[in-house]
Parts: structure tokens; C-alpha cells; sequence
């Protein structure tokens, strides 16, 4: 009978409840009513709230929904639903309790509560043990600050609210506390409260007793396990639009090495000037995919990182807890530039080859070096790797694992390793496994682009005008180079006019190529080696035709003019010398001055910066003219390509896969079977078809079939005995 009367009063309380929406003054009186039968219900569910009470939960959600249409006869009505939660929340029926939550949050939805009353008593119920309530709370206040900043910033509610979010977040109760801080994340998360008071609350929950709450705050700051709904739908709706095209660079960049057909040389020269570009292109998008703008609103990263190395010390939680603090601390220590230098000799501690996730800890010690770390403590470390890893007692695999760590070291930190160890490393170059040559290339191609003077000649390349003449002042350990101007802006004209018409002439002539090949003469580089080459032979040839030299007749004239042809070349080349220095001093001067002058006497355009970028790849590939040329280039020296964070399948890349084993060749074989139809004709038999005679042989008696069966049967080896000792005998018989 319960049930009966309960299930008319909810389909009254519905039909009331939609009459009411409809036209709340005419139904004022059944209203009343029900509200007086609410007030009965509250005093009987007073008496023993720890049992469900259908009658009383219908009636609040039916005061709820009308909540909007009554506000003055029903505005102490969320005030006693709170005071219940908080005097009986831990007590109340798992139902009850969310029948009530259920009421506020439709409340809330209308209107009716304010914002930071409701949020203060949500994260009072996260202390409840139930799950799921507190994921609905977790999703409503996430929702809810989503609503009241989506037009403009509620600073006033955002305050209050981030106040008592720090408060929870040391609170005693664990399950509170972590509930809390994945609030704090998910709102950065969505750009809701993406601001450094935010950042640093989280980086409060560092500190914390709780295990769990310091793994889920280092979590959000490396960015692991990150939600990236929002990133994924901009990448949606970014990949309609199309890209940029670097075309005007990559035009300018062939222009600059015309010719008037077609040779190898203009062939290579361009494939490496693409080459550069997309080189460029690849590295500006990783570096803006990656988004680590929490760690850099940290207010004192320094006591940040010294606070956990010393919790790090004396840590008795497992390895991998230690591994993600540990990463923490050297990205740290690597965005921040900071100097904790107790940390390399701890790292060094894990630098083994059996060390379990050795290639993570050799990545936590790339990612905390940098150019102000003192030489002396990375090169304790790149040592330490030559001595554990780098060895011909390892195999191919570990060295390769080694060397590689070493280049993210180098790439860092140019000090970290000095001429002989560099030279030691060169020498695997021509290892007998091609990872490690591979490898050993790549640190030899760094420090092509990065201080080519550390290498022996014979790794060295043939330098560009780039890398010709790198500053060896720049690699001494505190070093900044600090520029005064644009570099490249010396290859503009002073008169910004003449820009613009050279544009257009420029964009003319490749409008009239129509992006095809250009055959056109030799490049300058060609003409120049040729013209020096036909110099040289013509003032050969002269000297053999003009001049007649003395024959000398006896030991002493020709000692005399060994000496005097030595005092005179002597002198040629110290004036030649100065004349050269003079001049390149003066042309460095005076594109110094250019430079300084043309950046800070006009704003450069966009179609500017474009010819100075062309300028500088084809620098980078073009070949630097002359043997003794020792000035200092103008254009941009080559940069470091470093991110901010380590790759881990940079360290353990490997160019050639390593061979497996059969067990794991025939798990990937019985791998790719699944879900795969078998090969071969279904063969369905028929009940109703005709036996073969192979079939019929199997029911027919032995005897009848003997004489076929024995001919086809091979005689043993002891038959063919028997069957000889027989026929020997019957022939002595007979004789």
C-alpha cells in the first residue's frame, strides 16, 4: 500500500509541478499545501535521518523545480537542505544524500543560490565516502566556474573560491585533498583559471604527506596524462585551414644561387637549402606543440626544486616516485637555469646499465644541464656515462644508448666535453654496428654547427659561410652574446623604397617562372673559382715566359738564393696578412655600423625579415670562399635546437632494429593471426554425396586388398637379409 500511494503522489507531485511552470499564480494554494506537507515530512525525517525517505525526497525536488516561481515564500528553503547536508552528511542514506545535492545543483542552475555558498559546502562533502558523489560535485563546480567566467573574469567569486580550494588541499582527509587538486587542474586545464596564483597552489601539494597528492601535482606539471579535448578540437578545426607555405623563402633562396643550366653542384646546393627549411619548419612546430607555461609560472622554482631533492634523499616510497621526482627536479633545474649542483653526483649514483629505467634517469640528466651548470660537474656525469656505457665490453645497443645521451648533454651544455673525449667519440664513427655509427655521426654533426674547431680536421666539414667563422669567445663557460642589432639587416639597402621595388621585381620574375626550373649560368661561387683558377695559370704562364731565372753555378749561390727567396716571401706574406686583417676589420666595421643603423632606424617589414632568413639558410649552405679568410661573419650564427624537454626516443633511438628472438617472432605471428579468416577452400560435406574409393577402401575386408597393399609396402632391411641368405643358399644347391 506504500508503494501504491507513494507512486500516485509522484505522478501528482509531476503533473503539479508542470501546472505550476505553466501559471504559478492560479496554483498558489496547491503550493501552499505542499509545502506545509514538506514541513511535516522535515520533522519526521529529523527523527531518524539515516533511513530513506521517499516521501520527503519527491517533495524537495518538486520544491526545487518551482523554486524559480516561489523565490520569496521558498528562500529559506536552500539555507535548511545545506544545514542538513552539513549536520548529517556523513550519516544520511546514499540516495537521500544525492536526492538533496540533486536540489541545490537545480537550485544553483536557476538562480537561486549564490556561487561560493554551494562550492564551500561541495568541497565539505568531498570528505564523504562516496564516489559518486563526489565525481557529481567534481563535475558540477567544474561546470558551474566555467559558466561565471565565460563572458568576462569574476575575480570577486574566483578569489573567494581559490582561497578555500588551497585550505582543502591541506586538508587531513586524503580523499578531499586529491579531489580538489584535480579540480585546480582541470580549470587550468580549461583556461578557466590559468593564472599564476593557480599554478603555485598546485606546487603547494608538492610538499604534502600524502604520496599520492605530490605524484598527481608533478603529474600537472610534466604534463603527463594531460586532457586535451580542447587541444584536439582546435587541431580539428586548425587542419581545415591551410598551412603556410614557406614559398617566398624557399624562391629567394633559389634565386640566390642562379645559374645558367642545370649542373650537380646548383642541384645539391638547393636540396640542402630544402633541407634547412624543413628542418626550421619541424623544429618551430615541436617547439610550439609543446606547452609548459605552468612550470614557468612558478614564483621560486629554486626553493621548489632544493625542498624536493632533499625530500628526494631521504624518500622511502618506490623507484618510480623517485624517477618522477627526479624528472621533475632536472626540468627544473633546466627551464629555470638553476644551480642545485648536489644533484649531478646523486644522478650519477643511477647511471648503470642495469639500472632499471636507465634511459629515464639518463634523460633527467640532459634536462638539468645547462650553459651556467659549471663544466666540471657535467663533465663528472659525461664520464660517468663513458665509463658505464660507452665501453667495447657492452653491447651495441648500450653504447649507442650512451653516445646518444651524451649529444642532449652537448646540445645543452657545449662544455660538457672537452677535445679528446670528442675525438675518442669520433672514432666510433667506424664501429661495426651501424647504430653506434650512427650515433657517433650525429654528436660529429653537432658540433659541425655548434664549434667545429673542437673536431680534428678530418671530421670536419667543409665549412659555409655560416659555420666558417663561429666566435670561439662564444663556448667560454658565462659567455653572452648580446647584439646590438638585427643580425642579417646589413644585407638590406638604407632607402626602404629600394626594398620594396627589389621585391617586386623579385615576385615578377617568379610569377614569369611559374615555379619551374630557371636555366641560367654558372652561380658566382663557379664563376669566382673559375676566374681565380685562369688567374692563377695565366700569372703562372707569365712568370714562365717573362722571367728568366738565374741558374746557379755553385753550392754557396745557391745557398744565397734559398736565403733571400725566403727572407722575401716571408715579407709578401706579413704584408699580405695585414693588408688582410686591415680589410676585413674595416668590412666587418662597416656592416656592423650598417646593421646598427638600418635596426634602429626603421621598423622592418615582413617581406624584410623574409629576405634576411633566405640570406641566412643559404649562409648555411652555401661554402665559405678562400682558405684564410678569418673574419667574422655578419649573418646569424647557427643556434642550439634545444627544447625544453628531453625525448626519451632520442636517447634510445636505434637505426637498425635489433634481431629477435623465436618466441617473440612467432608471438607476432600468432598476433597478426587474429581476427583473419583461414586460408584455404571450406570444405562442407555433403550427407547426401557419394563415398570415393579412398573412402570405400577403409570398409572393405583386408583380404580382398592385401596384393595392392603389400606391392607398395618397401621391404625392411632385414627382409632384403633373409631374402639374399635364401637365394645364396639355393644357388650352392644347385652346383
Amino acid at each position: 500500500m506504500k508503494e501504491k500511494s507513494s507512486v500516485k503522489l509522484t505522478f501528482s507531485l509531476l503533473q503539479l509541478q508542470n501546472l505550476v511552470k505553466r501559471d504559478p499564480p492560479s496554483y498558489y494554494e496547491e503550493f501552499q499545501q505542499q509545502y506545509e506537507h514538506y514541513k511535516a515530512q522535515l520533522k519526521l525525517f529529523k527523527f531518524d535521518p539515516q533511513d530513506f525517505h521517499e516521501n520527503f525526497t519527491d517533495l524537495v525536488s518538486f520544491l526545487a523545480q518551482v523554486s524559480s516561481c516561489y523565490e520569496e515564500d521558498l528562500k529559506d528553503f536552500p539555507v535548511e537542505l545545506m544545514n542538513i547536508l552539513r549536520e548529517y552528511a556523513t550519516i544520511l542514506h546514499p540516495n537521500m544524500r544525492h536526492c538533496l545535492v540533486k536540489a541545490l545543483i537545480l537550485m544553483r542552475n536557476r538562480g537561486v543560490i549564490s556561487p561560493t555558498d554551494l562550492t564551500t559546502l561541495f568541497f565539505e562533502l568531498l570528505r564523504c565516502q562516496d564516489k559518486l558523489l563526489r565525481d557529481m560535485v567534481r563535475v558540477h563546480i567544474v561546470s558551474d566556474l566555467k559558466k561565471i567566467n565565460a563572458v568576462h573574469k569574476n575575480q570577486k567569486v574566483n578569489t573567494v573560491l581559490q582561497n578555500f580550494m588551497f585550505k582543502m588541499l591541506a586538508d587531513d582527509n586524503k580523499t578531499a585533498a586529491i579531489v580538489s587538486l584535480d579540480i585546480m587542474t582541470e580549470l587550468y586545464r580549461r583556461n578557466i583559471w590559468k593564472d599564476e596564483k593557480t599554478v603555485n597552489g598546485i606546487a603547494s601539494a608538492c610538499f604534502s604527506k600524502h604520496v599520492k597528492l605530490l605524484v598527481k601535482a608533478i603529474h600537472f606539471f610534466l604534463n603527463i596524462d594531460a586532457k586535451d579535448d580542447d587541444e584536439e578540437e582546435k587541431s580539428d578545426s586548425e587542419d581545415d585551414t591551410p598551412a603556410p607555405t614557406p614559398t617566398s623563402t624557399l624562391r629567394e633562396v633559389v634565386q640566390s644561387h642562379k645559374v645558367n643550366k642545370k649542373t650537380r653542384k646548383r642541384k645539391r646546393m638547393l636540396e640542402k637549402a630544402k633541407q634547412v627549411l624543413k628542418k626550421s619548419r619541424n623544429q618551430k612546430k615541436n617547439h610550439e606543440t609543446v606547452n609548459f607555461a605552468a612550470i614557468h609560472l612558478l614564483h621560486d622554482p629554486l626553493g621548489l626544486a632544493e625542498k624536493l631533492f632533499v625530500r628526494l634523499q631521504s624518500m622511502k616510497e618506490g623507484f618510480e616516485v623517485k624517477l618522477l621526482v627526479m624528472n621533475f627536479i632536472s626540468r627544473l633545474i633546466g627551464i629555470h637555469e638553476l644551480l642545485i649542483l648536489n644533484f649531478y653526483p646523486f644522478l650519477r649514483k643511477f647511471i648503470k646499465p642495469r639500472q632499471t629505467d636507465v634511459t629515464k634517469i639518463l634523460m633527467c640528466a640532459a634536462q638539468a644541464v645547462h650553459e651556467l651548470v659549471p663544466p666540471d660537474s657535467v663533465q663528472e656525469v659525461v664520464k660517468e656515462i663513458l665509463y658505464n656505457f660507452v665501453t667495447e665490453r657492452n653491447s651495441s645497443e648500450v653504447i649507442t644508448v650512451g653516445i646518444n645521451s651524451i649529444r642532449e648533454i652537448c646540445v645543452r651544455c657545449p662544455l660538457a666535453i672537452d677535445q679528446d673525449l670528442l675525438h675518442d667519440l669520433a672514432q666510433y664513427e667506424k664501429y661495426k654496428d651501424k647504430n653506434v655509427t650512427m650515433a657517433a655521426k650525429s654528436l660529429i654533426k653537432l658540433f659541425r654547427e655548434i664549434n667545429p674547431k673542437l673536431l680534428q680536421r678530418k671530421f670536419r666539414s667543409r665549412p659555409t659561410e655560416a659555420t666558417k667563422q663561429i666566435d670561439s669567445k662564444k663556448f667560454e663557460y658565462g659567455a653572452l652574446s648580446a647584439k646590438s642589432y638585427i643580425p642579417g639587416a646589413q644585407n638590406l639597402s638604407l632607402d626602404p623604397s629600394a626594398e620594396n621595388i627589389d621585391v617586386k621585381a623579385e615576385d615578377d620574375e617568379a610569377n614569369d617562372s611559374d615555379g619551374s626550373w630557371i636555366d641560367v649560368s654558372h652561380s658566382e661561387d663557379e664563376i669566382s673559382d673559375e676566374e681565380d683558377d685562369k688567374s692563377e695559370e695565366e700569372e703562372d704562364g707569365g712568370k714562365d715566359e717573362n722571367v728568366e731565372e738565374k741558374i746557379p753555378k755553385t753550392a754557396d749561390e745557391f745557398v744565397e738564393n734559398e736565403i733571400n727567396k725566403s727572407e722575401t716571401d716571408a715579407v709578401d706574406e706579413n704584408k699580405a696578412a695585414k693588408k688582410a686583417k686591415t680589410n676585413v676589420s674595416e668590412n666587418v666595421e662597416d656592416e656592423k655600423v650598417k646593421a646598427e643603423t638600418i635596426s634602429h632606424s626603421r621598423i622592418l617589414s615582413q617581406e624584410e625579415f623574409q629576405k634576411i632568413k633566405a640570406i641566412q639558410i643559404a649562409n648555411q649552405v652555401q661554402y665559405a670562399k678562400g682558405k684564410k679568410r678569418k673574419a667574422e661573419s655578419m649573418t646569424k650564427e647557427p643556434e642550439l635546437k634545444k627544447n625544453e624537454v628531453v625525448s626519451l626516443r632520442d636517447i634510445e633511438r636505434l637505426h637498425k632494429k635489433p634481431k629477435t628472438d623465436k618466441e617473440t617472432r612467432l608471438a607476432t605471428v600468432l598476433e597478426g593471426r587474429e581476427d583473419r579468416e583461414k586460408f584455404g577452400k571450406k570444405k562442407e560435406k555433403n550427407p547426401h554425396a557419394s563415398k570415393t574409393k579412398k573412402q570405400q577402401k577403409k570398409n572393405k575386408a583386408f583380404m580382398m586388398i592385401k596384393h595392392k597393399v603389400r606391392s607398395k609396402v618397401k621391404r625392411s632391411f632385414r627382409d632384403k637379409q633373409l631374402a639374399l641368405r635364401n637365394a645364396l643358399l639355393r644357388r650352392k644347391k644347385k652346383h
